[in-house]
């Protein structure tokens, strides 16, 4: 049995007395479950759980926008990411590693743009643009304690055209500018495999839903269904350190099996000398059990920069046990653009391994 986890806490908006399809309900995102010693104020990240599919083939990838409708003026991947990175943000190695898309889709005067992609073939993120034809806003105040618009996609799909493996991602909501016609929208997703290049990416976003803590339960702010699609392109961005350490994960042998870092995301496989047991749960919240399983099985991941600085690495992945053994991957995106060049280590199981 495989398990997949993402160690961010979850939102939870999917109420039985919402008229969606259990389909839909999976797919969105859970409001943040307060703890039972000591409630405490949610943050809006919207992390989604997605089923297995595959990514297999060679590093990859920069875009090639082949996108549905028509496609507007072009940004810059650092414009379109300057509200995702900040103004600090390495806005050359973005341009370098990232590139325009211009995709897009209009329905029911909403016109849904992808902008821009960052991709190192295990790991992507996508900055999109929502823009109200009659130049209106979408009225939707931003959240003071996240600075996230708290809407969200009754449901969306992200198809590369591969059919086993697996992957995890999270997405959330933000507006760049409150004064213009526009609203921003950011998806991540990291693959357990390599993805091939030269495929298409397929995006369907459905039903824009708004759950602000004054509605009783999500309410539509605008229904439609927008598809966009781009091909990627092979372009290897990312670096992959040598591998077949021995390391120990909480006091259990395991065997470093990959390592691949890029400036936007990390994917790291191994094995470990222990086959992990999972206590059987309903679907919905996992239970304690599961997440300490889980860190039982990870341990201290982080990456040390030349300046001294750690950047702890705990994002999600999975879990496979099989003979006796477990086959992990961790994954996922990083919140800053981190240069190879100022990386000086990775440290996994006790052992620092040199980025070099």
């Amino acid at each position: 049995m495989n398990k997949e986890y993402n160690d961010n806490r979850e939102y939870k908006n999917a109420m039985d007395a919402l008229h969606f399809s259990e389909e839909a309900k999976n797919r969105m995102v859970d409001r943040l479950l307060e703890s039972a010693e000591q409630p405490e104020k949610p943050a809006v990240h919207r992390v989604h759980r997605f089923p297995r599919i595959a990514a297999v083939g060679v590093a990859a990838a920069l875009v090639l926008s082949i996108g549905a409708g028509a496609a507007g003026v072009l940004k810059s991947a650092s414009e379109a990411f300057a509200g995702v990175f900040g103004p600090t943000a390495d806005t050359e190695v973005i341009d370098e590693i990232g590139r325009p898309i211009g995709a897009s889709d209009t329905v029911n005067g909403v016109t849904v743009t992808a902008d821009a992609i960052l991709f190192d073939g295990y790991n992507y993120l996508i900055s999109y643009s929502l823009e109200k034809e009659d130049g209106s806003s979408f009225g939707v105040e931003t959240n003071p304690d996240t600075n996230l618009l708290d809407l969200l996609w009754e449901d969306s799909t992200t198809d590369v055209g591969v059919r086993s493996g697996g992957f995890i991602g999270s997405s959330w909501f933000y507006d760049e500018n409150p004064d213009d016609n526009a609203i921003q929208y950011v998806e991540t997703m990291s693959y357990d495999d390599v993805v091939k290049s030269g495929r298409t990416a397929k995006i369907t976003l459905k039903n824009l839903r708004d759950f602000s803590e004054d509605n009783q339960r999500p309410i539509s702010l605008v229904d439609g269904t927008w598809h966009l699609k781009f091909k990627l392109d092979a372009e290897n961005c990312s670096k992959e350190l040598p591998a077949g350490q021995k390391l120990t994960i909480n006091g259990k042998s395991a065997v470093l099996d990959k390592l691949v870092l890029s400036p936007i995301g990390y994917n790291i496989a191994y094995t470990v000398d222990d086959e992990v047991q999972f206590e059987d749960a309903e679907s919905g919240r996992a239970p304690a059990s599961h997440r300490d399983t889980w860190k039982e099985f990870t341990g201290e991941q982080f990456i040390t920069l030349k300046d001294g600085t750690t950047i702890d690495l705990a994002s999600g992945g999975s879990m496979d046990p099989e003979d006796g053994k477990t086959y992990c991957v961790r994954q996922g995106t990083f919140e800053r653009i981190l240069p190879l060049e100022d990386m000086a280590s990775l440290t996994i199981g006790g052992v620092s391994i040199p980025i070099e």
